[in-house]
């Protein structure tokens, strides 16, 4: 019983004894986990300020973007507005270009049918003054390779053209200018041509 008795107090003290130490090791566990704890949450948040930042930035980049887009397509609606401006203007210089050829070749035509008219008109004016043959006699008073001047008493001096297709006489025998000289009585019939007096026949005598 006294060995008992005498085991039991040592017991306890040897308890008394060691349970300030495991106080102090459970206490800075405590402290040692609450650390990890608060390193841990403040790790989380840093990630998370991290993965703030990334957001932020990408969605400034999204904004960028956008507002590159928009204007990308404010360009192309203007330009797709020049293009149409531009091929209503081309249409509407097509149509005037037409209407502008068309009065052209109109004007072209009424004129080639004026001048038709005209030279008509100019042609049977000929006729008429060619068919309304004139007389003159007098001296010939100058000769040159296709004109022939003669000097009337009646009507002065009257320069007649000579054609391939006067009649020429020299003495009652045919005859070219060339032998027509200066001095020779003439009778010439002639018509107007042009408004040109050109002779149709020559009756030269020589002298």
């Amino acid at each position: 019983m006294r060995r008992m008795l005498f085991s039991i107090p040592a017991i306890a003290l040897a308890c008394a004894t060691s349970s300030p130490n495991s106080q102090v090791s459970g206490t800075r566990r405590a402290q040692d986990d609450a650390q990890k704890q608060y390193q841990g949450a403040a790790n989380a948040q840093k990630h998370a300020a991290d993965e703030q930042q990334k957001a932020e930035q990408a969605e400034r980049e999204v904004t960028k973007a956008q507002k590159t887009l928009a204007d990308a397509q404010a360009r192309l609606e203007g330009q797709r507005a020049k293009a149409a401006q531009a091929q209503q203007e081309a249409g509407v210089m097509g149509r005037d270009a037409e209407r502008r050829g068309t009065q052209a070749q109109e004007q072209a035509t009424q004129k080639q049918g004026e001048e038709a008219r005209q030279g008509k008109l100019t042609e049977q004016d000929n006729q008429r003054a060619w068919m309304q043959t004139q007389n003159v006699s007098g001296e010939v008073s100058s000769v040159s390779a296709n004109e022939l001047t003669i000097r009337s008493d009646g009507r002065g001096d009257v320069k007649l053209r000579v054609s391939n297709s006067t009649a020429i006489n020299l003495d009652g025998k045919t005859a070219a200018l060339n032998d027509i000289h200066t001095g020779n009585d003439v009778r010439a019939s002639y018509g107007v041509v042009d408004g040109v007096s050109t002779a149709t026949q020559l009756e030269v005598t020589s002298r």
